[in-house]
């Protein structure tokens, strides 16, 4: 078998030892795979990596992996401006890819490498991380229930202070996330309606993306920033009869259902306290909704290894990059 969660003696190889590199290394790790074979261009990435983990092996250049034939499925977290050729010398010699977000920054380059992953019948499977997180899940079920009535309008906030890209715009790295995740949803892409981007930090790439858009009847609004003094990531969704926010920040509540839809209580339902100089906020009726939580990048990878259908295949990685394209 080319690809078995089973076999933690397996060897597999890791190609980008940078800040999300490493997250996919411990989460190997943590999930007990032994023989971990590890490569950066800029070798300082591979040491720092392999000083946090010992048990990883340092390949000293890329061809190790290309000719290492136990080698059959490769990580690789790099700049898509550089992975055309890598994954490419990789299929040719017979490794299933796994590739993060958003793989490639050119529709030609992502459809030759789908002919040739076709043509040898092997796996490519793009990291969209939101497509194996059990909150998003959670919620996909709750619209498809129709729980909170019809939508009418949905706000995504992915706001950060970095990792600030040097090849891409913050589109290409925080917007493909709520692409993918409206993919989940509703199984198609939104129209665009309008949209404006800011490049504060003059590298022609922008930092900070304002995307209005609308899906069927749906409103949409998508804002994201890589400079931001805290850390934001909440997706509100308005239904004319309840109303949802998932706070990824809130580790205890992260789902919260509000009852009420464009309802405000009467003044006199507040004392007193309410209307001091440090006003309170009228939150609504809400409760939480429990999921049991595992983490997303777990799921992805233990997905990977399974013969069933690839979620965040081809056509997704595709159906997102045409959209990035028209902005």
């Amino acid at each position: 078998m080319k690809y078995s969660l089973s076999d933690k003696k397996q060897y597999l190889a890791l190609i980008g030892c940078g800040y999300w590199g490493t997250i996919i290394a411990r989460t190997l790790i943590k999930l007990n795979f032994k023989k971990i074979i590890i490569y950066d261009f800029n070798k300082k990435n591979s040491h720092t990596l392999k000083s946090k983990f010992k048990d990883l092996i340092i390949a000293n250049s890329i061809d190790v992996i290309h000719k290492n034939q136990e080698i059959k499925n490769v990580f690789i977290a790099i700049p898509p401006t550089q992975s055309f050729l890598i994954v490419k010398d990789l299929l040719t010699n017979n490794k299933n890819i796994f590739l993060e977000k958003p793989g490639f920054t050119n529709i030609q380059d992502l459809e030759k490498i789908n002919k040739i992953s076709v043509k040898k019948k092997l796996k490519l499977m793009f990291g969209y991380i939101y497509y194996y997180n059990n909150y998003i899940e959670k919620i996909a079920k709750i619209l498809k229930h129709n729980r909170l009535g019809k939508i009418r309008y949905i706000n995504f906030q992915r706001q950060n202070l970095g990792p600030i890209r040097n090849d891409v715009d913050v589109d290409y790295d925080l917007t493909s996330h709520d692409l993918s995740i409206i993919d989940k949803f509703y199984g198609k892409m939104p129209k665009i309606l309008s949209y404006k981007k800011y490049d504060l930090l003059k590298k022609k790439n922008a930092d900070i993306s304002n995307l209005h858009l609308k899906l069927n009847d749906i409103y949409i609004d998508i804002n994201n920033s890589w400079i931001n003094a805290t850390k934001i990531r909440k997706i509100s969704i308005i239904g004319d009869k309840k109303m949802l926010l998932f706070d990824e920040m809130n580790i205890d509540h992260p789902i919260k259902i509000f009852n009420q839809y464009a309802k405000y209580p009467k003044i006199q339902r507040f004392n007193k306290k309410f209307f001091e100089q440090k006003a309170l906020i009228y939150n609504g009726i809400n409760f939480s909704i429990p999921v049991k939580h595992n983490a997303p990048l777990e799921n992805e990878i233990k997905a990977f290894f399974k013969n069933n259908k690839n979620k965040t295949d081809y056509k997704l990685a595709k159906k997102i990059l045409l959209f990035l394209k028209r902005i």
